[in-house]
């Protein structure tokens, strides 16, 4: 997970350090260089997608999203009939 975690922050990064770059050039056509892609991969990783992915993060856990891999667990309910629920839901009888 940790691999494919960070391969995700660092290619979004990395369009995104490629974009300020080509709008850099534009703005200064006289300029000899674009800057330090690195400095843009770090600061755009720190700066705008760590934060942004902490927020959403919360948003998660305030409605109630499980944070778990397992998958559905099949229930029957008091009538007989069969249900399927998020493992992890919380969800109690009457609850809705």
């Amino acid at each position: 997970m940790l691999g494919l975690t960070s391969h995700n922050f660092l290619s979004a990064a990395a369009g995104i350090a490629m974009a300020v770059a080509v709008i850099r050039g534009f703005a200064r056509r006289s300029a000899k260089t674009l800057g330090n892609f690195w400095v843009d991969l770090t600061r755009t990783t720190l700066w705008v997608l760590i934060p942004i992915s902490l927020i959403f993060a919360l948003v998660l856990v305030w409605d109630g999203v499980p944070d778990n891999l397992d998958p559905y667990v099949n229930a029957t309910t008091l009538d007989g009939a069969s249900q399927n629920d998020r493992a992890g839901s919380g969800r109690v009888a009457g609850g809705d």
